[in-house]
């Protein structure tokens, strides 16, 4: 056979083949090596696939890098802590909420809650790993689903258990709150500094899931919403850690449940997809984009335009005492980055730090706006055609294409979703490199490197929003 027409160029396919003779395989970058090791199990060294191989290498689950990184960073702390007391002084933020005062039974703010939230974006980092490898994946697997399915299943099931528990927290901090549902109550003990401590935790853990979230968009696979999540982490990261520092702690709280109900009912609405529940998958969709709307579109800007309104009614533009939270001066301070520099300083609210945090709001607000936009062109395809594709997602159920050797040298590329595709030969010749899985290659059809599927027959995939077909 002619090796020119028998070979698929690597444009064309997207995939690497090695030689038998054992050619250099192509460099791992940080990025792919972090994606191999964060949620999957340890690859073998590749070796011809069988049936009972592949059933064993699908069934083993050895601890991921990453987790036992993240645990034995934490353990390492932990030996010091217990072995070495004259180092606790150090250790102890790692492990405690800092600045606890006895009389009044809270806390305050200080800069050691910088180490409580390094330590918990760590035990994030390898509960996120432990409940998708160990808990979830091998529970998806057991429903039936294959391995890229499982996966896919395994990391929404994480998003549903983080905020579900944290909004829970939330709501319940707020619902026992004098400021419940009263926007303009949230600022009528400002500039206060003390906090009870599980209002504390809360928004260190909130803080420190922003931070290790932005770890994890670097290192997944990119999705065509990369650059708006990252600056929605960024910002939202950015105003929570401000507001922190100036106590705004009931704001914080507000927000925060407002922006995280949704967080977990889109991907519940997912995993339904999965699991192929499709009644249950539309209802869940459906709640989920009215949610949405009153939650970030009203209520949330409710309490935008009663921080705009209700500040300096309910806060006097001045400077006030971090100790005795008294006015000290009727005209604010133009060094804002008082409070960062020392807890000790003088709080200040100016129109200026007060458009500033609007700014931040608004941002969030308008990415809210072009997400709910995206949603509501799928929503809107999926009744009027019943074919919808995902606009934020470049390849969450992107078709998977497995290579399959057959007896003549070929290669034959079987795409799921009941696509057939054409025996493609592949040259094994020294020089290429193949990119193995669990000892068989597979490859993605993606940007240029698409796979001509017949469009009449390829199912229409929705991705990460909504579901596959209309009620």
């Amino acid at each position: 056979m002619d090796k020119e027409t028998a070979v698929p160029s690597q444009a064309e396919l997207n995939v690497y083949v090695s030689s038998p003779s054992g050619s250099r395989a192509k460099e791992t970058t940080f990025r792919e090596w972090v994606v191999n090791n964060q949620i999957g199990t340890h690859t073998p060294p590749p070796r011809p696939a069988t049936a009972a191989s592949t059933a064993s290498e699908d069934n083993s689950h050895r601890p991921s890098l990453v987790t036992g990184i993240s645990l034995t960073i934490l353990a390492m702390l932990l030996a010091l802590h217990n072995l070495y007391p004259s180092l606790r002084p150090y250790t102890q933020p790692f492990f405690e909420l800092s600045y606890y005062d006895p009389a009044t039974n809270q806390y305050v703010q200080g800069w050691d809650d910088v180490y409580f939230v390094v330590s918990a974006a760590l035990v994030l980092t390898a509960i996120r790993a432990i409940a998708i490898e160990w808990i979830i994946q091998p529970m998806a697997r057991h429903a039936g689903l294959g391995r890229k399915g499982s996966i896919r299943l395994a990391e929404q099931g994480w998003q549903v258990m983080y905020y579900s528990f944290v909004w829970a927290t939330g709501l319940y901090l707020w619902k026992n709150s004098y400021y419940w549902f009263d926007f303009s109550a949230i600022w009528d003990e400002w500039p206060a500094r003390p906090l009870s401590g599980l209002m504390k935790w809360y928004l260190l853990v909130e803080l420190a899931f922003l931070i290790q979230s932005i770890f994890i968009i670097h290192v997944e696979e990119k999705r065509k919403d990369h650059y708006q999540m990252f600056a929605h982490h960024v910002i939202t990261s950015t105003l929570l850690t401000s507001a922190y520092i100036y106590g705004f702690y009931n704001v914080s709280n507000v927000v925060l449940c407002l922006m995280d109900i949704v967080d977990f009912l889109l991907p519940a609405a997912k995993i339904l997809k999965y699991l192929k529940y499709q009644n249950a998958c539309n209802v869940g969709f459906g709640i989920f984009m009215s949610t949405w709307f009153m939650t970030r579109h009203v209520l949330y800007n409710m309490l935008w335009w009663s921080i705009y309104t209700n500040v300096p009614d309910k806060m006097a533009y001045g400077c006030y005492s971090s100790a005795t939270t008294k006015m000290i001066s009727t005209t604010a301070s133009a060094d804002l980055f008082g409070p960062f520099r020392s807890f000790d300083e003088p709080i200040c609210m100016s129109p200026t730090i007060k458009f500033i945090f609007l700014s931040f709001l608004l941002s969030i607000q308008v990415l809210s706006i072009v997400w709910f936009t995206m949603i509501v062109r799928v929503a809107y395809t999926t009744i009027t055609t019943g074919a919808a594709e995902d606009s934020r997602s470049d390849d969450e159920d992107e078709a998977e294409v497995d290579t399959e050797a057959t007896p003549n040298g070929t290669v034959r590329l079987a795409a799921k979703d009941g696509v057939s595709v054409p025996p493609v030969a592949v040259d094994t010749a020294p020089g290429l490199d193949r990119r193995r899985s669990n000892g068989s290659a597979s490859v993605r059809a993606r940007g240029r490197g698409r796979v001509p599927f017949d469009q009449s027959d390829r199912k229409a995939l929705l991705g990460r929003i909504g579901c596959d077909k209309p009620t």
